[in-house]
């Protein structure tokens, strides 16, 4: 008969919030669905809109992380709340002044620049399924695919 002693977890009780859980994420979602539709908008050749709506996006996401409290930011509280705040700031005004000074394309730039963002796209896609498939063998016991 073995001595090993099974000792339980214990768990810390749930408080009740006054908001639902899913209020956490909003700012964030709000941040990340512009900077999406801000990055859309750019690859239907609406460089400035895009870039301002990215922008846009980058610094409602300082101003929340400024005024909201950590319980209510989600993804947006990663580190201090200054180090966020300005982290925030300066790119989104870099993003600004980048959409505010780049000249406008000819077709040719166009076309050079829906190509690499062709290429960026494959790239994390292959990114993507070599960790889907690197957290599937963990799971297994395999080895990674190199």
């Amino acid at each position: 008969m073995s001595t090993q002693v099974h000792r339980r977890r214990r768990k810390a009780p749930r408080r009740r919030s006054a908001a639902p859980h899913w209020l956490a994420r909003l700012p964030y979602l709000l941040v990340l669905s512009g900077v999406g539709a801000g990055l859309g908008l750019c690859a239907f050749n609406y460089f400035r809109k895009g870039s301002g709506l990215m922008a846009a996006a980058l610094l409602i996401g300082a101003l929340a992380r400024l005024l909201l409290p950590e319980s209510q930011l989600g993804a947006l509280a990663v580190r201090s709340r200054s180090v966020d705040c300005w982290t925030l700031v300066i790119l989104g005004e870099m993003v600004a002044f980048v959409s505010l000074s780049v000249p406008p394309m000819n077709k040719t730039g166009l076309v050079l620049a829906g190509a690499f963002g062709v290429v960026i796209a494959l790239t994390m896609l292959v990114r993507g399924v070599r960790l889907v498939f690197a957290g599937r063998s963990a799971r297994t016991g395999e080895p990674p695919p190199d």
